[in-house]
């Protein structure tokens, strides 16, 4: 365990979306945690910080908001061990239940945290430049575990077997294709790390849905049409994740 020793790098402006080091944290959190009640509350977000005039780490795609139910144990567990941990993992920033730590002041531990959410339902976990470019599912299982740091058990990652390989064709239509098979398949592209950070599993078939799987596809070296047919639904069902 080694604790990151700054420098902070903040957010200068908006990018195009999530980063890859990002997709991966959240990916091993979702494999690691869904069975817990983690959930994936958003990585890319173009906005400033809450209540101030500076671009979110959100906006580069360099954060993760590592949704947990209220009062669960193990999230408290899990975040200081992103901090312990913190240097190996790249992590350059945690926030959670009103507390902050950090690698501008690595040695002071957690600190008070003042900023308009409380983060009392989620971790919020920022990575450097580095970490956002390199990290990977593969290098956090070899320094925090699998599937989890702080329990036993066969990780998930979202019920890769369960998930349907035949269905409609789904695509980007006007108006919007909707309805349960496509909750299903945002679903399934959240467990496997893609994120819907603005509209989540909403059952309707729009641009940020499209977006994910161009990128599943593009991961799963398929054609990236953005059409969810038959070699489509074989990646999600076989579990193609977001890092790789």
């Amino acid at each position: 365990m080694a604790i990151h020793q700054g420098p902070y790098v903040g957010a200068r402006n908006c990018t195009d979306g999530p980063t890859a080091g990002a997709r991966a944290l959240m990916s091993w959190y979702l494999g690691a945690y869904a069975d817990e009640g983690g959930t994936n509350l958003g990585i890319y977000n173009c906005r400033t910080v809450r209540g101030g005039s500076t671009t979110s780490l959100h906006g580069e795609g360099r954060a993760c908001d590592l949704g947990n139910p209220v009062g669960a144990a193990w999230q408290e567990q899990l975040a200081d061990l992103l901090v312990d941990n913190s240097a190996e993992l790249e992590i350059q920033c945690v926030i959670f239940n009103r507390r902050i730590w950090s690698n501008a002041h690595p040695n002071r531990g957690w600190r008070p945290y003042g900023g308009r959410s409380p983060h009392t339902d989620h971790i919020h976990a920022e990575l450097t430049w580095e970490g956002a470019r390199t990290l990977t599912a593969e290098r956090i299982r070899d320094v925090l575990g699998d599937p989890s740091p702080t329990r036993g058990g066969g990780g998930g990652g979202g019920g890769a077997g369960s998930f349907p390989t035949t269905g409609r064709l789904l695509r980007l239509t006007s108006p919007l294709m909707r309805g349960d098979d496509v909750r299903q398949v945002q679903q399934r592209l959240v467990d496997l790390g893609y994120a819907l950070p603005r509209f989540g599993a909403d059952g309707m078939y729009g641009e940020e849905t499209a977006q994910a799987v161009h990128q599943l596809q593009a991961t799963a070296g398929l054609a990236a049409d953005g059409v969810v047919g038959p070699r489509t639904r074989a990646a999600l069902a076989t579990g193609v994740r977001g890092h790789s």
